[in-house]
Protein backbone atom coordinates (compact mmCIF):
# COMPACT_ATOMS: atom_id res chain seq x y z
CA UNK A 1 0.00 0.00 0.00
CA UNK A 2 2.93 2.36 0.62
CA UNK A 3 3.85 2.08 -3.05
CA UNK A 4 0.31 3.10 -4.04
CA UNK A 5 0.23 5.99 -1.57
CA UNK A 6 3.58 7.20 -2.86
CA UNK A 7 2.44 7.09 -6.48
CA UNK A 8 -0.76 9.02 -5.78
CA UNK A 9 0.97 11.59 -3.55
CA UNK A 10 3.60 12.25 -6.21
CA UNK A 11 1.04 12.68 -8.99
CA UNK A 12 1.02 16.14 -10.56
CA UNK A 13 -2.04 16.65 -12.80
CA UNK A 14 -0.19 19.40 -14.68
CA UNK A 15 2.73 17.06 -15.48
CA UNK A 16 1.16 13.59 -15.25
CA UNK A 17 2.84 10.20 -15.57
CA UNK A 18 -0.50 8.73 -16.65
CA UNK A 19 -3.93 10.02 -17.63
CA UNK A 20 -5.40 12.31 -14.95
CA UNK A 21 -8.82 10.74 -15.56
CA UNK A 22 -7.56 7.52 -13.97
CA UNK A 23 -7.71 9.36 -10.64
CA UNK A 24 -9.94 12.37 -11.20
CA UNK A 25 -13.18 10.71 -12.23
CA UNK A 26 -16.69 10.10 -10.93
CA UNK A 27 -15.80 6.59 -9.75
CA UNK A 28 -13.23 7.86 -7.24
CA UNK A 29 -15.30 10.93 -6.45
CA UNK A 30 -18.31 8.88 -5.33
CA UNK A 31 -16.07 6.70 -3.16
CA UNK A 32 -14.59 9.74 -1.44
CA UNK A 33 -17.98 11.40 -0.92
CA UNK A 34 -19.66 8.27 0.45
CA UNK A 35 -16.72 7.47 2.73
CA UNK A 36 -16.76 10.96 4.24
CA UNK A 37 -20.55 10.95 4.50
CA UNK A 38 -20.38 7.72 6.48
CA UNK A 39 -18.39 9.52 9.21
CA UNK A 40 -21.11 12.15 9.79
CA UNK A 41 -23.70 11.37 12.44
CA UNK A 42 -26.42 13.59 11.01
CA UNK A 43 -29.63 12.76 9.12
CA UNK A 44 -30.29 15.97 7.18
CA UNK A 45 -28.80 14.96 3.82
CA UNK A 46 -29.97 12.66 1.03
CA UNK A 47 -26.68 10.80 1.48
CA UNK A 48 -26.90 10.49 5.26
CA UNK A 49 -26.29 7.08 6.81
CA UNK A 50 -28.77 5.47 9.13
CA UNK A 51 -27.34 3.52 12.10
CA UNK A 52 -25.53 0.33 11.02
CA UNK A 53 -25.55 1.38 7.35
CA UNK A 54 -22.40 1.07 5.32
CA UNK A 55 -21.41 1.89 1.76
CA UNK A 56 -20.18 -0.16 -1.16
CA UNK A 57 -19.05 0.92 -4.61
CA UNK A 58 -19.33 -0.97 -7.89
CA UNK A 59 -21.71 -3.50 -6.39
CA UNK A 60 -23.78 -5.67 -8.73
CA UNK A 61 -27.56 -5.53 -8.50
CA UNK A 62 -29.52 -8.55 -9.80
CA UNK A 63 -32.07 -8.13 -12.56
CA UNK A 64 -35.50 -9.62 -13.07
CA UNK A 65 -34.75 -9.65 -16.81
CA UNK A 66 -32.29 -12.51 -16.70
CA UNK A 67 -31.92 -15.07 -19.45
CA UNK A 68 -34.72 -17.61 -19.62
CA UNK A 69 -32.70 -19.80 -21.94
CA UNK A 70 -29.32 -19.73 -23.64
CA UNK A 71 -29.12 -16.87 -26.11
CA UNK A 72 -32.22 -15.06 -24.79
CA UNK A 73 -32.06 -11.77 -26.69
CA UNK A 74 -34.26 -9.94 -24.20
CA UNK A 75 -32.03 -10.65 -21.22
CA UNK A 76 -29.61 -8.25 -19.57
CA UNK A 77 -26.71 -8.55 -17.15
CA UNK A 78 -26.70 -7.31 -13.58
CA UNK A 79 -26.48 -3.56 -13.05
CA UNK A 80 -23.28 -2.06 -11.71
CA UNK A 81 -24.22 0.42 -8.96
CA UNK A 82 -21.82 3.33 -8.59
CA UNK A 83 -22.60 3.46 -4.89
CA UNK A 84 -25.02 2.02 -2.36
CA UNK A 85 -25.78 2.99 1.24
CA UNK A 86 -27.38 0.05 2.99
CA UNK A 87 -27.16 -2.64 5.59
CA UNK A 88 -25.72 -5.28 3.29
CA UNK A 89 -23.79 -8.47 3.00
CA UNK A 90 -21.59 -9.19 0.03
CA UNK A 91 -22.76 -12.21 -1.92
CA UNK A 92 -20.94 -15.49 -1.57
CA UNK A 93 -21.23 -16.56 -5.23
CA UNK A 94 -19.95 -13.30 -6.69
CA UNK A 95 -17.82 -11.03 -4.54
CA UNK A 96 -19.50 -7.86 -5.76
CA UNK A 97 -23.09 -9.13 -5.54
CA UNK A 98 -25.10 -7.24 -2.94
CA UNK A 99 -27.63 -8.84 -0.65
CA UNK A 100 -29.73 -6.91 1.86
CA UNK A 101 -29.78 -7.90 5.48
CA UNK A 102 -33.28 -9.18 6.35
CA UNK A 103 -33.91 -6.23 8.69
CA UNK A 104 -32.40 -3.55 6.44
CA UNK A 105 -33.79 -0.07 7.12
CA UNK A 106 -31.86 1.75 4.39
CA UNK A 107 -31.36 0.97 0.72
CA UNK A 108 -29.99 3.92 -1.24
CA UNK A 109 -28.50 3.56 -4.72
CA UNK A 110 -26.40 6.46 -5.98
CA UNK A 111 -25.60 7.03 -9.65
CA UNK A 112 -22.55 9.27 -10.11
CA UNK A 113 -22.27 11.64 -13.07
CA UNK A 114 -19.71 14.33 -13.85
CA UNK A 115 -19.77 14.97 -17.56
CA UNK A 116 -22.22 12.47 -19.01
CA UNK A 117 -25.98 11.92 -19.09
CA UNK A 118 -27.74 8.81 -17.83
CA UNK A 119 -26.83 6.02 -20.19
CA UNK A 120 -29.25 4.61 -22.71
CA UNK A 121 -30.85 1.19 -22.44
CA UNK A 122 -29.69 -2.36 -22.97
CA UNK A 123 -29.03 -3.73 -26.44
CA UNK A 124 -32.57 -5.01 -27.06
CA UNK A 125 -34.34 -2.22 -25.16
CA UNK A 126 -32.77 1.13 -25.99
CA UNK A 127 -35.51 2.98 -24.07
CA UNK A 128 -34.60 1.22 -20.80
CA UNK A 129 -32.29 3.93 -19.40
CA UNK A 130 -30.16 3.91 -16.27
CA UNK A 131 -32.83 5.34 -13.99
CA UNK A 132 -35.46 2.77 -14.98
CA UNK A 133 -32.90 -0.03 -14.86
CA UNK A 134 -31.63 0.90 -11.40
CA UNK A 135 -35.09 1.15 -9.87
CA UNK A 136 -36.11 -2.15 -11.47
CA UNK A 137 -32.99 -3.80 -10.07
CA UNK A 138 -33.71 -2.35 -6.64
CA UNK A 139 -37.13 -3.98 -6.81
CA UNK A 140 -35.47 -7.30 -7.63
CA UNK A 141 -33.01 -6.95 -4.73
CA UNK A 142 -35.94 -6.41 -2.36
CA UNK A 143 -37.83 -9.32 -3.91
CA UNK A 144 -34.90 -11.70 -3.53
CA UNK A 145 -34.41 -10.55 0.07
CA UNK A 146 -38.14 -11.03 0.88
CA UNK A 147 -38.33 -7.44 2.11
CA UNK A 148 -41.48 -5.35 1.77
CA UNK A 149 -40.47 -1.95 0.32
CA UNK A 150 -42.78 -0.18 2.78
CA UNK A 151 -40.71 -1.57 5.69
CA UNK A 152 -37.51 0.18 4.52
CA UNK A 153 -37.23 3.51 6.34
CA UNK A 154 -35.05 5.09 3.67
CA UNK A 155 -35.51 3.67 0.18
CA UNK A 156 -34.06 5.98 -2.46
CA UNK A 157 -32.39 6.37 -5.82
CA UNK A 158 -30.16 9.43 -6.23
CA UNK A 159 -28.29 10.89 -9.19
CA UNK A 160 -25.24 12.87 -8.05
CA UNK A 161 -24.29 15.35 -10.75
CA UNK A 162 -22.87 18.85 -11.26
CA UNK A 163 -25.20 21.68 -10.33
CA UNK A 164 -25.16 23.03 -13.87
CA UNK A 165 -26.49 19.71 -15.20
CA UNK A 166 -29.30 19.71 -12.66
CA UNK A 167 -30.13 23.34 -13.45
CA UNK A 168 -30.52 22.34 -17.10
CA UNK A 169 -32.94 19.55 -16.10
CA UNK A 170 -30.55 17.05 -17.66
CA UNK A 171 -32.10 14.19 -15.67
CA UNK A 172 -35.58 15.52 -14.93
CA UNK A 173 -37.55 13.40 -17.39
CA UNK A 174 -35.73 10.15 -16.60
CA UNK A 175 -36.26 10.60 -12.85
CA UNK A 176 -40.02 11.04 -13.04
CA UNK A 177 -41.83 8.03 -11.59
CA UNK A 178 -44.28 8.10 -14.48
CA UNK A 179 -41.41 7.76 -16.95
CA UNK A 180 -39.74 4.98 -14.98
CA UNK A 181 -42.97 3.01 -14.65
CA UNK A 182 -43.72 3.31 -18.37
CA UNK A 183 -40.27 2.05 -19.37
CA UNK A 184 -40.28 -0.86 -16.93
CA UNK A 185 -43.82 -1.81 -18.02
CA UNK A 186 -42.74 -1.83 -21.66
CA UNK A 187 -39.80 -4.03 -20.73
CA UNK A 188 -42.07 -6.42 -18.81
CA UNK A 189 -44.61 -6.59 -21.65
CA UNK A 190 -41.91 -7.92 -23.97
CA UNK A 191 -41.85 -11.07 -21.81
CA UNK A 192 -45.46 -11.93 -22.72
CA UNK A 193 -46.75 -12.37 -19.20
CA UNK A 194 -43.74 -14.08 -17.63
CA UNK A 195 -42.97 -11.04 -15.44
CA UNK A 196 -46.47 -9.68 -14.84
CA UNK A 197 -46.52 -10.99 -11.25
CA UNK A 198 -43.09 -9.52 -10.57
CA UNK A 199 -44.27 -6.16 -11.89
CA UNK A 200 -47.40 -6.15 -9.73
CA UNK A 201 -46.06 -7.70 -6.54
CA UNK A 202 -42.53 -6.31 -6.46
CA UNK A 203 -41.89 -3.42 -8.84
CA UNK A 204 -45.09 -1.42 -8.24
CA UNK A 205 -44.68 -1.40 -4.42
CA UNK A 206 -41.02 -0.45 -4.81
CA UNK A 207 -41.88 2.48 -7.08
CA UNK A 208 -44.64 3.59 -4.73
CA UNK A 209 -42.29 3.71 -1.74
CA UNK A 210 -39.03 4.90 -3.28
CA UNK A 211 -37.79 8.49 -3.16
CA UNK A 212 -36.04 9.62 -6.35
CA UNK A 213 -33.84 12.71 -6.40
CA UNK A 214 -31.03 14.51 -8.14
CA UNK A 215 -28.37 15.98 -5.84
CA UNK A 216 -25.51 18.21 -6.86
CA UNK A 217 -21.92 17.40 -5.98
CA UNK A 218 -21.65 20.98 -4.79
CA UNK A 219 -24.46 20.49 -2.26
CA UNK A 220 -23.09 17.15 -1.07
CA UNK A 221 -19.57 18.52 -0.64
CA UNK A 222 -20.83 21.62 1.17
CA UNK A 223 -22.73 19.39 3.60
CA UNK A 224 -19.53 17.45 4.30
CA UNK A 225 -17.58 20.71 4.57
CA UNK A 226 -20.05 22.04 7.15
CA UNK A 227 -19.01 19.14 9.37
CA UNK A 228 -15.31 19.11 8.44
CA UNK A 229 -14.01 22.10 6.54
CA UNK A 230 -10.56 20.66 5.80
CA UNK A 231 -12.06 17.54 4.23
CA UNK A 232 -14.56 19.72 2.38
CA UNK A 233 -11.75 21.81 0.93
CA UNK A 234 -9.91 18.69 -0.24
CA UNK A 235 -13.08 17.31 -1.82
CA UNK A 236 -13.76 20.62 -3.57
CA UNK A 237 -10.25 20.57 -5.06
CA UNK A 238 -10.66 16.95 -6.19
CA UNK A 239 -14.09 17.70 -7.68
CA UNK A 240 -12.74 20.71 -9.60
CA UNK A 241 -10.07 18.49 -11.14
CA UNK A 242 -12.73 15.93 -12.09
CA UNK A 243 -14.61 18.69 -13.91
CA UNK A 244 -11.41 19.88 -15.58
CA UNK A 245 -10.46 16.45 -16.93
CA UNK A 246 -13.95 15.05 -17.62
Amino acid sequence: MKLLYGLINSFDPENPYFRPTEIFNESWLIKLVLHQSSTINCQDSLISFLPKSTWFSEGLLPTAFKARYRGDELSESRTNADGVIVQISVGEKHKADLELNPNATQFTVVEAKVGSPLSAGVSKAKYFDQAARNVACMAEVLAQSNINPSSVDRLSFIVLAPQYSIDKDAFAEELEKKSIRSKVKKRVDAYNGDLDDWFGYHFEPTLANIDIHSLSWETAIKWISDHNQDIGNDLTYFYELCLKYK
